[in-house]
């Protein structure tokens, strides 16, 4: 089960292992005049002067443990205890922004290269035990999932009167994924054949492509002590191509044949409001949220996520005889996701201390997009609280260095009752049929969640 998400990107998304993690520094976002602006709220754009070239480099890294409780905590393949599952993930995200005035005071045009949304996890316990049956209560839940997007977005930013500025962008998004998920497509759980596992198969996915998105903006500058700025950003439909492979169990002829993928997922619309104040020459604080409508774009089963596996002559894996299978495994597929619009709310301060020296800080808290019922260790999401701290150092006119960073402690989650697990539609737990096991066969992870997520970032930037 896959959701679309981040891991350290800009802000906390809905995803694998969400965090929070500001690019650009503890004071970013809607209401902050700089290149970076060509992502957070075009509209700010039109504030920056001259000419200015951004970048921002940031490595999250991240830990998640999973204390399996499904099936009360026995594998039916071997009725022993689950092995604890764990995550140890490390995801560089950045942004590159230029912007430059085209008519002084008027208009100014920016571009901005980032990865927004990246996320995923991976739960292989490295050598030498990296490699099927990954015997641990995540086999059907997604062994590995990395997702990475790469958003390439032209903005231009246009002042209608002095302290009223508008602006607009278009986003050229490369979308890629590369997973590895375990199932057990015979529904024979917990029967020994020649061995645990031996009914599972495992479907592996390396697939990438492109879609289209844009935003708006307000930005408001025309008072000393209240910079105002309000964007909404579309961010498309994730939709990616490519090739993979089934390695089918022994028992329905085994074999490993080529498959033709398509992946495709809706990504939320995301709302910035934000309102920093410059107290003084030296003092500036900020607040505002952030809201992810996810519950808009995948909160039924229009959201659900889309896959298409076919043999490399485009019918269903198992239907000719040269796959080799004694089953046909279904060419379209659905991961259900069932998600709820989630919120980042946050504050953000600045000190500057001597001419040179700049000390910024932030502190956010997020909620959740996915409920409980739909989570599992590829489909988990935390809530979060913490804090960055940033530091600026400003050596001449022209060039500035930035270094910061973040903790978040995400909240532990515990899961009783996965929906992945509800087969009986007349159970109260039952949500659809998308949910029930089916070929392949897909079942839930209840569990304790626990994580943490540790973020440093580095800034270089030149005005020219």
């Amino acid at each position: 089960m896959w959701v679309i998400g981040s891991i350290g990107a800009m802000t906390a998304q809905a995803g694998s292992i969400s965090v929070s993690g500001y690019l650009a520094g503890p004071d970013s976002g809607a209401a902050t005049p700089n290149p970076a602006a060509a992502h957070f709220n075009p509209a700010a754009l039109a504030a920056v002067e001259g000419v200015q070239i951004l970048t921002d480099a940031q490595a999250t890294f991240v830990r998640v443990d999973v204390t399996p409780t499904r099936n009360d905590g026995i594998d039916p393949n071997t009725g022993e205890v689950y092995a604890p599952s764990a995550a140890r993930v490390t995801v560089p995200v950045g942004l590159l922004g230029v912007s430059g005035q085209v008519i002084r005071d008027r208009l100014t045009v920016g571009l901005a290269v980032a990865d927004v949304f990246a996320g995923g996890g991976d739960y292989r316990a490295g050598e030498p035990d990296d490699t099927a049956p990954w015997e641990s209560s995540t086999r059907y839940a997604g062994v590995v999932s990395k997702i990475i997007t790469i958003h390439v977005i032209p903005a231009v930013g246009v002042t209608v009167v002095d302290g009223v500025h508008v602006g607009g962008s278009v986003k050229w998004v490369y979308d890629s994924i590369d997973a590895i998920q375990a199932s057990d497509p015979l529904g024979t759980e917990g029967v020994s054949f020649s061995g645990p596992y031996t009914g599972d198969s495992i479907l592996e996915i390396d697939a990438s492509g492109s879609h289209l998105g844009g935003a708006a903006g307000l930005f408001v500058n025309r008072w000393d002590k209240a910079q105002i700025g309000v964007s909404y950003t579309e961010n498309g439909r994730f939709s990616a191509e490519g090739t993979g492979s089934v390695d089918a169990p022994d028992l329905v002829g085994g074999g490993n044949p080529d498959a033709l993928v398509t992946f495709e997922a809706d990504l939320p619309a995301v709302v910035h409001a934000w309102v920093n104040s410059q107290l003084s020459d030296r003092l500036m604080i900020g607040m505002g949220v952030e809201a992810q409508l996810w519950g808009a774009c995948c909160g039924d089963q229009d959201g659900d996520i889309l896959i298409g596996i076919t043999s490399t002559d485009g019918d269903p894996i198992g239907a000719d005889a040269e796959d080799g299978l004694a089953i046909e495994i279904a060419s379209e597929q659905t991961s259900p996701r069932r998600l709820v619009n989630s919120y980042n709310l946050g504050t953000t301060g600045g000190w500057q201390a001597i001419d040179e020296l700049w000390l910024g800080w932030r502190l956010g808290t997020n909620t959740a997009a996915v409920p409980d019922y739909a989570v599992s260790a590829t489909n988990l999401d935390f809530a979060n609280i913490g804090a960055q701290v940033g530091v600026r150092w400003t050596p001449s006119e022209k060039v500035q260095l930035g270094l910061s960073a973040a903790h978040f402690g995400l909240f532990t989650r515990t899961i009783e009752n996965s929906a992945w697990d509800v087969r009986d539609p007349n159970s109260p737990d039952y949500v659809d049929e998308r949910f029930s096991p089916k070929n392949p066969y897909k079942a839930g992870t209840n569990g304790i969640y626990e994580g943490k997520a540790d973020s440093i970032g580095l800034r270089f930037a030149v005005r020219i």
